[in-house]
């Protein structure tokens, strides 16, 4: 019998202000939403030319709990494809489509009257018997009823094959969390040998985490921190016991540095920018990292300079980190620190749930330098 495992596609992600401006139909949308798009599509494509006998999401199918009318639109029309197929599909609700309040409902429903599509996303473990295999799908759920659900993962005599899905990070794992407000984890002793496979969703790069338990990631990237990751899927021969990751097309991202700024000048700060910025980043995501900066070199490098070089990106990310430099006041005054290193040092220590510190850090450092040139 052979299975697919796909996770955390995040339907209706968007991100950065690049719009799509090619002709296709997508022209004007957001382009990292357009990418998660195009990328799930691309996964549609390749099962309808593999024809394997399940399909296993493992989670965050939507970016959010109330996705938009295009994003439900683009979902439906690529499930009616797999339905149209054939192809029997179980999608389980991650931290990203789980309501705080059962009363919100979920997009999901959405699904329910297509035959072959089985979204599982009550809160409550459940089986999906197909064929040979009985899938054992633990959707995410909010408190305690997460870990209640847990200790029915039992292998069930009635088919030949035993899989389970959950949506969670691993405890004691700290690479597996995403750090979200309502991740669940789940603890390794739930990871049981007796079952054939467990399809993991939630962490986004693919890995095995014990003998029969893989991640397989997500299919797009969505953080610089998996910008060396590849994405895909995973197909899984369950007779022999076999699997193999599948990589999907997405588009690019780089984390070009970090540059120890420490000892140089803002001359040879430019000349090592200049080098990693002169490869080609056409179409690609790239942040530019540099550490250790002093306040002074900051204030001369050119930053028009570094703009034209990574103008051809899709998105650029300059992440400046200026170290701290005390100033020597006369009478007696108190210490003080750079305006850019007092926004960096409370950005530091101020939460912000769902948003990109970096990309705060790098835009608030961007307005504040033209702030300061323009007032002398």
């Amino acid at each position: 019998m052979r299975i697919v495992h796909v996770a955390d596609t995040h339907l209706g992600y968007s991100a950065y202000r690049k719009v799509c401006e090619d002709d296709s139909p997508y022209r004007g949308l957001n382009q990292r939403e357009v990418d998660a798009y195009l990328s799930f599509e691309a996964f549609v494509d390749r099962m309808l030319e593999m024809r394997p006998d399940a399909v296993l999401h493992a989670g965050d199918l939507f970016d959010t709990v109330r996705p938009s009318n295009r994003a439900l639109s683009f979902a439906l029309e690529q499930m009616v494809r797999l339905n149209e197929a054939k192809i029997p599909v179980v999608i389980i609700a991650g931290n990203h489509s789980t309501p705080r309040l059962r009363e919100t409902g979920s997009a999901f429903r959405l699904f329910e009257h297509l035959e072959y599509i089985h979204p599982v996303y009550r809160g409550a473990y459940e089986q999906v018997v197909l064929g040979d295999m009985t899938v054992h799908a633990v959707p995410h759920s909010d408190g305690e009823s997460f870990k209640e659900q847990l200790p029915l993962l039992e292998p069930s005599g009635e088919t030949k094959f035993n899989v389970a899905m959950l949506h969670a990070g691993v405890v004691g794992f700290a690479e597996f969390r995403m750090n979200e407000f309502n991740e669940q984890l789940v603890d390794s002793c739930y990871l049981k040998e007796n079952m054939d496979y467990i399809a993991m969703g939630h962490y986004h790069n693919h890995h095995q985490i014990a003998g029969n338990a893989f991640y397989s990631g997500s299919t797009e990237h969505f953080s610089f921190a998996e910008a060396k990751s590849r994405k895909g899927f995973i197909e899984i021969d369950l007779d022999a016991k076999k699997n193999r990751f599948i990589e999907l097309p997405t588009r690019p991202m780089l984390d070009l540095g970090p540059i120890d700024a420490h000892r140089m000048d803002a001359v040879s700060l430019m000349g090592e920018i200049e080098e990693l910025l002169s490869q080609d980043l056409a179409g690609k995501i790239v942040r530019l990292s540099v550490k250790n900066l002093p306040r002074l070199t900051y204030e001369a490098l050119n930053f028009r300079r570094v703009r034209e070089l990574a103008s051809s990106a899709t998105h650029f990310e300059p992440k400046f980190e200026i170290t701290r430099e005390n100033v020597s006041v006369q009478f007696g005054s108190p210490t003080l620190t750079s305006l850019e290193q007092e926004f960096v040092s409370f950005l530091e220590r101020y939460p912000v749930e769902r948003a990109d510190k970096d990309a705060l850090r790098a835009r608030g450092l961007e307005y504040l330098k033209r702030g300061l040139e323009g007032s002398g």
